[in-house]
């Protein structure tokens, strides 16, 4: 089967959903990570977009993705979504109809990020079953530790109706992570690897295994 992971910005695949990833490439799955906008340059001095793109990269092959791609958004300090709804969907159609993926995961659409939003409803759109791209089977919504948790119910809530068991994958999820050196923070930040294990067990907990990554199914074809 062949999976695309579709996110906004660079270490959005591996927070939102690293283990899953380790673990459908183990079980012989194609997955392709496609990074939209590689906003990391612009935010942190002394990181360009070259050295982002490669600690993408090397995330990827830690996880063992068999490919990893760029959209190039968001290289002059603007925001994805400051672009047109037209331009996002566009792009991302042409990414699907490039890798034919069997299934798609990416943002929840409740983010409290406005990237993260833009992604989820242009994915949406492209992915219809009417549409261009309807040899997708199912698409999938992840949470990112720092955006949908601090939506508070003010939109969408992420009420997670399928788990991942990662158990085995948790610190090659962690060790991935690290590569993102910039994003990663002491506790509590959300983004430490303390919660990011936290929070591992929790999903886990949830669904009766020791560790598990939660996603919303909004389409699944069977």
């Amino acid at each position: 089967m062949t999976v695309l992971v579709v996110v906004a910005h660079p270490d959005d695949e591996t927070i939102g959903m690293g283990g899953t990833i380790a673990r459908l490439a183990d079980e012989g799955n194609l997955v392709h990570i496609h990074i939209l906008a590689e906003g990391v340059s612009t935010r942190h001095e002394g990181v360009d977009s070259d050295e982002a793109r490669r600690r993408c990269q090397t995330a990827a092959t830690v996880l063992g993705a068999s490919e990893c791609s760029f959209g190039g958004y968001s290289t002059d300090g603007r925001l994805l979504s400051d672009d047109s709804q037209q331009n996002v969907v566009s792009a991302i159609e042409k990414l699907v109809d490039s890798v034919q993926p069997s299934a798609v995961f990416t943002h929840h659409p409740g983010d409290i990020h406005a990237d993260h939003r833009a992604v989820a409803v242009a994915v949406g759109y492209v992915t219809k079953t009417f549409g261009r791209c309807n040899r997708v089977r199912e698409v999938l919504h992840f949470e990112v530790l720092s955006s949908t948790e601090q939506q508070n119910g003010l939109v969408v809530p992420f009420w997670p109706n399928v788990f991942y068991d990662i158990s085995d994958y948790v610190e090659r999820k962690c060790a991935a992570v690290v590569e993102y050196v910039e994003e990663v923070a002491p506790f509590p930040h959300p983004r430490s690897l303390d919660i990011i294990r936290a929070q591992a067990r929790v999903r886990g907990a949830q669904a009766g295994v020791s560790a598990a990554e939660a996603f919303v199914l909004s389409r699944s074809v069977r």
